[in-house]
C-alpha cells in the first residue's frame, strides 16, 4: 500500500520529530528548509533534496529553518 502526502508548515507550524510507522517513506522538499531527524542523525534538506528511510525509526521535522516549507510525503506499507 502507498500513501501519497503533500505536507505544507506554515508560519505557525512546529517541529514534531516522534512520527513512527510500518514501511518506508520517502521525501521529496518541495520549498522551504528544514533539519529532518531520523532515529540519531540529522539532515538539512532544501528544495529537490530527498530522503529515503525506514520509518519504523522516530522521525520528522526537527528544525523549521525556512517556512512555509512544503514537500511530498510518499510512505510504502509492507503488504500483509
Amino acid at each position: 500500500m502507498v500513501e501519497p502526502y503533500l505536507i505544507t508548515l506554515k508560519e505557525d507550524a512546529e517541529a514534531y520529530t516522534a512520527f513512527q510507522h510500518a514501511g518506508v517513506e520517502f521525501i521529496y522538499m518541495l520549498t522551504g528548509e528544514v533539519i529532518y531527524r531520523h532515529g540519531d542523525n540529522t539532515y538539512r534538506l532544501r528544495p529537490g533534496d530527498s530522503i529515503l528511510f525506514d520509518s519504523s525509526a522516530l522521525h520528522g521535522p526537527e528544525t523549521l529553518v525556512k517556512r512555509p516549507t512544503t514537500y511530498l510525503s510518499i510512505i510504502v506499507y509492507p503488504r500483509t
